[in-house]
């Protein structure tokens, strides 16, 4: 993977959709990086970030031998 994007917002990082009994959903958020949910689709990304009020970011990942 080349381009990896993740939502940011604040200390937090997007980790998925919570459904509750209602079927409404909310935004499951983590503090932690290795929790988060990336995305090689920025548009994606990108419109999850326009409806949590966080951000986009790319990351940079590196191979470990």
């Amino acid at each position: 993977m080349e381009n990896v994007y993740v939502v940011r917002l604040g200390n937090l990082y997007y980790q998925g959709r919570d459904f509750n009994l209602t079927n409404n959903y909310g935004y499951k958020m983590t503090d932690n990086l290795n929790d988060a949910i990336l995305s090689e689709d920025f548009d994606a990304v990108k419109k999850i970030a326009e409806e949590t009020g966080g951000k986009a970011y790319k990351i940079n990942l590196e191979e470990v031998e």
